[in-house]
């Protein structure tokens, strides 16, 4: 009960920032695997900064999982504010079917995923170094994405869930 009532006062006085998936994009494209880049806008409504921490996330082209990583957002969201991150995801081409498939024509997309970060105080800073409480918040989106367009061009088309 003394863990639920620190988590609850550590978890008091803010608001989680939230994480909207703006862009989507082929961002290169090689003949060993093609590299998409997802713009992120990160939102807090806090009147204290957040940092954050890790992000994981997945991608799946076509109902196929073809991408899970880990990466450090390298972003402390300013407080009262929006700014923009950008997560890529690396997608091997281990056969010539693969470069087929994935190298031509409209695809559908679904990423999920979450962002871990460093909630306001001292105790909570402690809490998180301690692995006791780390607060986290989920974001996914679905879309479309054209690889026949040319590398790093925005024109890519997302819907909202």
């Amino acid at each position: 009960m003394l863990v639920a009532l620190v988590l609850a006062a550590v978890g008091c006085g803010h608001t989680p920032p939230t994480f909207e998936v703006v862009g989507a994009r082929l961002a290169e494209r090689t003949d060993d695997g093609v590299v998409l880049e997802f713009d992120l806008d990160a939102t807090n409504t806090n009147q204290d900064e957040l940092p954050l921490e890790v992000a994981s996330y997945s991608l799946s082209i076509d109902g196929t999982r073809v991408f899970t990583g880990r990466r450090s957002p390298e972003a402390t969201l300013r407080r009262f504010g929006t700014q923009r991150i950008t997560l890529p995801a690396a997608i091997p081409l281990e056969a010539p079917a693969d470069a087929d498939a994935l190298t031509t024509g409209l695809h559908r997309y679904r990423l999920e995923g979450s962002i871990t970060y460093l909630a306001p105080g001292v105790l909570a800073d402690v809490l998180f170094d301690a692995r006791v409480y780390r607060p986290s918040t989920r974001f996914s989106d679905q879309g479309q994405i054209d690889f026949d367009a040319p590398p790093s061009d925005p024109e890519v088309t997302t819907t909202d869930e």
